[in-house]
């Protein structure tokens, strides 16, 4: 205790000694486990469900009018079972949480500056892509299948977290506008289907461009966003455009979100070297009850034209509730899927997990 009392006090003057108020530097995070009771196998796991620490800094004295900070945020693997999380572009959210591999991952790092209703900001950032697929991303263990954000090449593309990007955001009065471009860097990603080692295909990023428009009231949310990849498939030059539309409405104590994403996902198709697109919906209706606790229902549904007969399809059931800094929940999840070669994919899955926020 003596050696963590004297190592924050040395952490304390050093940050004095650089010009960094306290009151203007914070930390926060949450540590996460969740226990999966798989009810087809039979089978039970202990596994982390997306703990993390970050840091916040923000300065007003540096440009007049301007606010100038920084965010850094890293994953922490609390426990490297995972319950048996996969990593297919379609399990959705389950996909964040083994994104990284080690004890640690980057989730965000960068620099912003504000001036009113203007912001920019230059790093990883949470993309404006992701500002609709959000609108049904609450379940807190699972979800978000069928939007397209979660996928393998994910960080990359700037669908859900993006890398390497220049973003900017305004708000006029109800309408919130966001735009952002990749500084790709001519990146290269890999695939190899028969997972021998060695690349059966390349994708060779060129540019990478999202936006997004929302009109946000109390009781109503509109939005639509958008991201265009121009990429190098093999040396042959494609444009890939996807769409996402939303809304949120709440009345009282009740919520319905939904959203539907015409998406282009980065995962080609091994038998002709072609991109999947697929069509996505999912929707969340909730009752949020005694003041810390809700309820929700919610299905995700998608279909791929690439892919044969495949349909994905998952209903859900939630149960949370809020003490002071801690969340427990309780979550079932049921699939009735279908693979592309036209077998069945079932999935019969309860889900409880505990998060303690600092």
């Amino acid at each position: 205790m003596k050696k963590i009392t004297l190592t924050l006090l040395a952490s304390t003057i050093s940050l004095s000694a650089y010009g960094i108020d306290i009151k203007n530097f914070s930390l926060y995070g949450k540590v996460a486990l969740v226990s999966t009771i798989d009810l087809e196998k039979g089978s039970q796991g202990l596994g982390d469900n997306s703990s993390r620490f970050g840091i916040k800094y923000k300065r007003d004295d540096i440009f007049k009018d301007w606010v100038v900070g920084l965010r850094g945020e890293w994953s922490i693997s609390t426990n490297r079972n995972n319950s048996g999380f996969g990593t297919s572009n379609f399990n959705g959210k389950q996909f964040d949480v083994i994104a990284n591999d080690g004890p640690f991952g980057n989730r965000l790092g960068y620099l912003w500056i504000k001036n009113g209703d203007f912001t920019m900001a230059a790093g990883k950032v949470w993309s404006v892509f992701y500002d609709i697929p959000s609108y049904t991303d609450i379940f807190q263990t699972d979800g978000a299948r069928a939007s397209s954000a979660y996928t393998a090449t994910g960080e990359i593309d700037g669908t859900y977290r993006a890398s390497e990007v220049i973003q900017a955001r305004y708000k006029y009065e109800n309408y919130h506008f966001g735009l952002q471009t990749k500084l790709t860097g001519k990146e290269t990603v890999e695939y190899d289907f028969d997972s021998d080692g060695t690349a059966d295909s390349t994708l060779v990023y060129k540019q990478v461009q999202a936006g997004s428009i929302q009109y946000i009231t109390k009781a109503l949310t509109l939005g639509v966003s958008a991201i265009n990849l121009m990429f190098d498939n093999n040396g042959q030059s494609e444009s890939q455009l996807s769409l996402s539309y939303g809304f949120k409405f709440n009345y009282k104590n009740y919520f319905l979100n939904s959203i539907y994403t015409r998406a282009k996902d980065l995962e080609l198709n091994s038998s002709n070297n072609k991109f999947v697109h697929s069509d996505g919906i999912e929707s969340v209706v909730g009752h949020n009850f005694q003041n810390n606790s809700t309820f929700m229902l919610g299905f995700n549904r998608q279909s791929r034209s690439e892919s044969g007969d495949f349909k994905l399809l998952y209903y859900y059931a939630s149960l949370s509730r809020k003490i002071k800094d801690l969340v427990v929940a309780a979550e079932y999840i049921h699939g009735d899927s279908t693979e592309s070669d036209g077998s069945e994919a079932k999935e019969k899955k309860v889900k409880l997990t505990a998060m303690l926020y600092f």
